[in-house]
């Protein structure tokens, strides 16, 4: 398993919940995998609701608005005895659901349960789904894996990277063969990236032709994500332009030219 930074926010909260956790972030970055991770890990009575692979559950979901309907509606979807105090509800994609953080309040002041989110940073911003009180929902941002992340799952000992954060604190440099060893693993960062499918396939195979087939498919995902927000006739565009970011990053002028795409075509 993946190690990620996040899973002690996560389990902080596990340990002592104070209103409902929101995880936010990109696609791919790892959050479901994680939440459940966490859960699993504190063992954890829970109920996991995906929006995106269930979406028979949003207008479930939508007509949910008190604790009691929460029950009744999810007990006879799936069949699952829900344990005052110690059931965590896991909503996954969060963002299919408008008006579901607002409910939040009500949810914790009811006291029963415990929730815990997840969703599309992207479709949390669009849907301006971060009106929940102030007090009632904790957000934890997810991110891509950073280099320490990755050195572990490169097989990178904790020594080592102690080692690194002290030369670091001490402003002394590091021996040479670590710094090789470092350089070699980061210009494989570089390649890999921190998407943990990919980071997963390079710690398992090594084999970066199989890297880059998953990286083209969360490439794929992503238009698919950020063009469904959007009207029918600004799709093309959008993925016109999300393909031509990496040519007009190699031109000098550090700006998108959007008469590339085509001509009189403006911001």
């Amino acid at each position: 398993m993946l190690e990620r930074t996040v899973e002690k926010e996560i389990l902080d909260w596990l340990e002592k919940p104070t209103g409902a956790l929101l995880v936010s972030g990109a696609r791919q970055v790892g959050k479901t995998f994680t939440i459940r991770a966490c859960l699993k890990k504190t063992e954890c009575s829970y109920l996991e609701i995906n929006l995106i692979d269930h979406p028979e559950l949003v207008p479930v979901m939508e007509q949910t608005t008190s604790v009691d309907d929460l029950i009744i509606n999810l007990s006879t979807v799936y069949n699952y005895s829900f344990e005052s105090g110690k059931t965590v509800v896991f909503i996954d994609e969060v963002q299919e659901v408008k008006d579901i953080l607002t409910r939040i309040k009500f949810w914790v002041d009811d006291g029963r349960f415990r929730y815990i989110l997840s969703g599309s940073l992207l479709g949390i911003e669009l849907k301006s789904l971060r009106s929940a009180p102030v007090g009632y929902l904790r957000e934890v941002v997810m991110h891509p894996m950073d280099f320490e992340e990755f050195l572990s799952a490169s097989g990178v000992r904790e020594k080592v990277v102690e080692y690194i954060h002290g030369c670091y604190t001490e402003r002394r440099p590091v021996s040479d063969l670590v710094h090789e060893k470092m350089m070699m693993h980061f210009r494989r960062y570089l390649v890999v990236g921190g998407m943990p499918a990919a980071v997963q396939e390079y710690a398992n195979s090594g084999d970066i032709s199989r890297v880059t087939t998953i990286q083209q498919g969360i490439l794929e995902m992503y238009k698919l994500d950020f063009t469904k927000y959007e009207r029918q006739e600004k799709k093309l565009k959008l993925i016109a332009i999300f393909s031509q970011v990496p040519a007009q990053l190699l031109k000098q002028n550090r700006r998108f030219n959007y008469s590339d795409l085509q001509k009189g075509l403006r911001f």
